[in-house]
């Protein structure tokens, strides 16, 4: 059995917290150290249950309570390769000790009972990637900061029972908000976000697949 808790979900922060038999992660920490406790007190979770944090991507709103988190506890932090590398240094330059490991797009990794594969979605960040995970017969597939789903994170949310899928924008609020150009431009390409429209599309051919249970991340 996973249950996930989508603790925190905006531009301001991102957290959630996957529950296994077994296994306690969360998937980014992106707001101070005292909402993280407060978010897992919310589940009533303390950071001592935590096994381990899976970093999605460097942006601030999704690693801001690392450094703190590191300082006053012993909890491994996973990330892909050069976002590994980046949390590192930034930890190493604060004299803070750490646990960091770099993972690989598409290579699974065993932590206590479940099964964690990476893989490769678009985004401006180093080395950004989603997470597939394992428990004994369920399966939950984690892909939110996209700019546009690919066939390889369609196969992978494909094979998931449980999927965790960003909405972050709706075309015509954007087109004629407040934000200006360049900001407007990032966020619809490649590189950016998914619009609910895409998102949309996106559970409707995944529901005539396996996948049947969703749940919309910064939905805007």
């Amino acid at each position: 059995m996973i249950n996930i808790h989508p603790l925190y979900s905006s531009s301001s922060g991102n957290m959630f917290h996957i529950q296994t038999n077994k296994s306690n992660i969360l998937i980014d920490a992106g707001v101070s150290y005292k909402a993280i406790n407060e978010g897992l007190k919310s589940i009533d979770k303390d950071i001592k249950d935590i096994d381990a944090v899976l970093i999605t991507h460097e942006h601030i709103d999704h690693i801001k309570g690392i450094p703190l988190l590191c300082r006053k506890n012993d909890i491994p932090i996973y990330a892909c390769g050069k976002t590994a590398k980046l949390i590192e240094q930034d930890l190493n330059e604060k004299n803070i000790k750490n646990n960091v490991f770099e993972l690989n797009y598409g290579q699974a990794y065993k932590l206590k009972d479940i099964e964690i594969s990476p893989f490769e979605i678009s985004h401006d960040a180093v080395m950004p990637c989603g997470y597939r995970i394992k428990s004994n017969s369920n399966t939950l597939s984690f892909a939110t900061d996209l700019g546009y789903v690919s066939d390889e994170v369609f196969d992978y949310l494909s094979s998931s029972d449980f999927v965790v899928l960003e909405a972050n924008y709706d075309i015509t609020l954007l087109d004629f908000g407040k934000y200006p150009y360049p900001t407007k431009r990032r966020i619809k390409g490649n590189l950016g976000h998914l619009s609910n429209d895409d998102s949309a599309l996106t559970i409707s051919r995944l529901y005539k697949k396996r996948s049947k249970k969703f749940l919309i991340s910064t939905f805007k």
